[in-house]
């Protein structure tokens, strides 16, 4: 006489089938995959067609732990006795973390008395009574995930030798290139587009700025990269969504003339992904290798077009102008800029616009400021505000460095955790072995198991603690402005007032009189306790 049997069938969608697209319908395929498949299997097998089935489906949650509602539900179950035969479609929809599933299909289930069948792995724990043929499943498939692993970390490692050896191993050619048609992992210049990529760097060393580029770009018709690859690869999903609208962007221009491949250079494996498996991608130190393929632009118009972006659309070989303060300096009063002039002597100096041509105002009418003076003044300024930047710089580095000690000491602590959970894993099987071999006792191994699991739920929780401390110093908001850094660098060292340092530093200057003269600061202000301005 057959057992009577009351089925669970566990069903589960990965997230990644999820993150495919899979899932955005009320009840996905694979769900209905997976049902299908199941039921015909009970159907053709005479002791299980005619048994009561309960369905248990998990949609959109991962298989590396246990923690799925309907997967507790149908456990809750097992443990009042309501059922007692699980199948499902294979081990993965089950779970991946395969020593824990070992565990449920030597211990746990023979423990309850519950049949388990994965389908499509053919297994049957009903042919496995008495020895450990479920362990060699589960064994295999621990072997399967680890090749898998390993030949992805093989895989990884070839393209970064290739990357080293200047070899091109991107999927499509940046916009100004092709990939060489006899030559595999080598770029080849596409003229169409390469002369667009001139005339952007062109138009950036006659002085335009990038919003100034895309605007000439646009009028003048010229496709976008996007635009650009779609009209030659129509076959292509890629771009395939993209807009007939011509629509440069200031960014667009900017990433082409910050590119380092128009000069023939490779910059690759900028970001790295956290681990096998791992979305999450971190910033990482690039491989750079110069001459890999033709240039398209000079280093040196290269270098000169960072100076341009850097210095707002000026271009530094053109005639400089010859005083530092042109285009900063305002009447305090009206705010209108003032004009620069020389007198009889040949001494120049500033005097308000607006005063000398209405006679009706609250500006000093024909006072003059001479631009020495000025310029002591803001000279003066200047060292001072980088002087307490560079302090500034100073502390906030050392914060940062804290907080990357702290995160840092968490990542360690939870590793060290994580692989001690591993370890409390795989004793926990091997208690189970000696238990099925009669060496320890049954109480013996509830108990050491218990301990184990005690063991693994603590570290679990020192584990979330220190993950949503990691989260907490990862978001706290940076202490430092990178761009303030990066320019009190440049101009440490200056002994001069210069054009090129009054414009990376300050807005405006408003002169109300010799004694009064007010900094609009382009960053942050160290002088008073305000931000934006200085006295």
């Amino acid at each position: 006489m057959s057992k009577e049997y009351n089925i669970g069938i566990y069903i589960r969608l990965s997230m990644a089938d999820e993150d495919t697209g899979y899932g955005s319908k009320a009840e996905s395929d694979s769900i209905g995959n997976q049902r299908m498949l199941i039921n015909r299997f009970l159907d053709n097998h005479p002791d299980l067609s005619h048994c009561q089935r309960s369905e248990f489906a998990d949609d959109g949650y991962t298989g590396t732990n246990f923690h799925r509602p309907q997967f507790t539900q149908m456990m809750e179950k097992v443990k009042r006795g309501e059922i007692n035969l699980i199948c499902v479609k294979d081990f993965s929809r089950f779970s991946r973390d395969y020593i824990e599933t070992g565990n449920y299909l030597e211990c746990t289930f023979p423990f309850m008395g519950v049949r388990f069948i994965s389908i499509n792995d053919g297994y049957d724990s009903d042919d496995y009574k008495g020895t450990t043929g479920g362990l060699e499943v589960v064994m295999r498939s621990i072997i399967y995930a680890a090749y898998s692993k390993d030949l992805s970390v093989k895989t990884t490692s070839a393209k970064i030798q290739m990357m080293k050896q200047g070899k091109y191993v991107g999927g499509y050619a940046p916009y100004g290139y092709v990939l060489h048609p006899t030559i595999r992992n080598k770029l080849a210049v596409d003229p169409e587009a390469a002369d667009v990529i001139r005339r952007i760097f062109r138009e950036a060393l006659e002085g335009s700025n990038t919003s100034q580029i895309a605007r000439s770009l646009n009028d003048d018709g010229i496709p976008t990269p996007g635009q650009y690859f779609k009209s030659k690869h129509p076959d292509k999903k890629k771009f395939s969504n993209m807009s007939e609208k011509i629509s440069w962007e200031t960014v667009m221009v900017y990433n082409i003339l910050k590119n380092l491949v128009y000069t023939g250079t490779l910059v690759s494996r900028k970001m790295k992904s956290c681990g096998v498996g791992s979305k999450k991608r971190v910033v990482n130190e690039p491989i750079i290798v110069e001459g890999t393929h033709e240039a398209i632009i000079s280093k040196e118009d290269f270098e000169l077009a960072q100076k341009v972006i850097r210095g707002g659309g000026r271009n530094p070989t053109r005639k400089q102008h010859d005083y530092p303060l042109k285009g900063l300096v305002r009447c305090g009063n009206c705010k209108r800029a003032m004009t620069r002039r020389k007198n009889k002597a040949g001494i120049r100096y500033f005097q308000c616009i607006h005063s000398v041509n209405n006679g009706n105002t609250d500006c000093p009418v024909g006072r003059s400021f001479p631009e020495m003076d000025i310029e002591k003044v803001v000279f003066h300024a200047l060292t001072q505000f980088l002087a307490l930047a560079q302090k500034e710089a100073i502390q906030n580095r050392e914060v940062g460095d804290l907080r990357k000690s702290a995160i840092k000491e968490c990542a360690d602590k939870i590793r060290t955790l994580q692989k001690q959970n591993e370890q409390h894993k795989a004793s926990k099987l091997r208690l189970y072995e000696k238990y099925a071999a009669g060496s320890i006792t049954k109480e013996a191994y509830i108990q050491q198991k218990a301990a184990a699991d005690v063991k693994i739920a603590e570290n679990d929780g020192v584990i979330q603690r220190s993950y949503e401390r990691m989260k907490e110093l990862d978001s706290e908001t940076a202490c430092s402005d990178e761009k303030l850094d990066a320019v009190c660098e440049q101009y440490a060292d200056c002994k001069a007032l210069t054009y090129e340092l009054t414009h990376a530093f300050i807005s405006a200057v408003y002169i109300y009189d010799l004694d009064n003269i007010e900094i609009v600061w382009k960053f942050k202000d160290f002088l008073t306790t305000s931000e934006g301005e200085a006295k």
